[in-house]
């Protein structure tokens, strides 16, 4: 924090009261990027916030295609700054009549600085942000209570990616597999697809000629396979944004049955629609995460505030709909694995969900 309270020469009283007062603070905006505060005015990088007696002044840069940032900076009316508040280094707060409530985000160099950024802002707050406020963080410490950690996931986590680089390193050495590439294109790409399809099917992918057959097994193995680095990376992007909150919601324990119970539950759809298909790929099991997580937002006495079920309905439905429809529209996309698997996951999520209301709830 740099506060800017020096003055030159002779000046009167009021003048160093208002010089006193003003604190500048070293910001930093982020502009269209999940999981972090968003501000309005699309400032990107380094920034400052200066607060003053009667103003909040927002400075910062917009990024322009093919030319120089432009540097602009916003004046907000201290009496219009509401539901102020922050986690961590990040700090919000809204602004009453500008764009209907405008909400304004940014971070600040570290926790502390932005607990004495907050602390010279307005403390009103709406009724309705007061509510929601309350129970989205009861809804965190509840959580923190039953499941302060998330070993299922990084567990699954180094499974999938360990297994993968494995696999290429084994196809490497396989006649020709030296040119194979990671990432599944370049010039040998056919080829190294062929290997690659081949390899799938020894490791124990889900086709139905072996499936069908005996190898019942394959509908467990292919959860832990992967056709492209690419493919491995979504997968893994989506399964550790959604998984961690699942897993704390269910415990390591039940999330690991419903994981489990999905995929297979994916996998069993997918041999059944696709007999043909050479199937691997954990998207089965990630859908039956998320249906998982709508069985356990249903169940009653959850735990899970009102707030926090329209904060995840908000995320999750968009997130099925894209992925279903892009399912639907990319030939590769195995979509019976999809269904199944959220099925499957909605199903054993609503035998599997438990209460998060911590004992001392439970007594009052």
């Amino acid at each position: 924090m740099r506060a800017a309270a020096t003055c030159c020469g002779s000046t009167n009283a009021s003048a160093l009261d208002g010089a006193r007062m003003t604190a500048t603070f070293d910001v930093r905006f982020h502009a269209g990027r999940a999981n972090w505060p968003a501000n309005p005015f699309h400032f990107q990088g380094k920034g400052q916030v200066v607060v003053e007696p009667d103003f909040v002044v927002v400075r910062g840069s917009t990024h322009r295609s093919f030319r120089f940032p432009a540097r602009a900076e916003h004046r907000l009316r201290m009496v219009d700054i509401v539901n102020a508040y922050s986690e961590g280094e990040d700090v919000y707060f809204h602004v009453l009549g500008v764009r209907e409530n405008l909400a304004v985000g940014f971070s600040a160099p570290d926790a502390a600085t932005a607990q004495r950024l907050l602390a010279l802002l307005p403390a009103r707050q709406t009724e309705a942000f007061a509510v929601a406020h309350a129970e989205r963080n009861a809804f965190h410490d509840r959580i923190d209570y039953w499941s302060p950690s998330t070993p299922v996931i990084w567990t699954l986590l180094a499974l999938n990616i360990g297994i993968y680089f494995l696999m290429w390193l084994v196809r490497r050495s396989l006649p020709g597999g030296a040119m194979g590439s990671m990432l599944g294109w370049g010039w040998n790409s056919a080829y190294d697809a062929m290997l690659r399809s081949a390899q799938l099917v020894i490791w124990g992918s889900n086709v139905g000629d072996r499936t069908l057959h005996g190898e019942w097994w394959r509908l467990f193995t292919s959860l832990f396979l992967h056709g492209s680095l690419l493919h491995l990376a979504f997968n893994m992007i989506a399964l550790w944004q959604v998984g961690q909150l699942v897993e704390r919601l269910f415990g390591s324990l039940r999330f690991s049955a419903l994981y489990l119970v999905a995929g297979l539950c994916g996998s069993i759809a997918s041999v059944t629609w696709n007999p043909h298909v050479n199937s691997v790929g954990a998207s089965g099991a990630i859908f039956g995460i998320v249906g998982g997580l709508f069985a356990f937002m249903r169940r009653e006495n959850s735990g899970i505030p009102p707030t926090v079920v329209n904060d995840l309905r908000g995320t999750l439905l968009p997130f099925l709909v894209f992925n279903l429809a892009a399912g639907f529209l990319y030939p590769h996309t195995d979509n019976a694995a999809h269904i199944g698997g959220l099925i499957g996951g909605w199903l054993a999520g609503h035998l599997l969900a438990r209460s998060l209301h911590v004992p001392a709830e439970r007594t009052t």
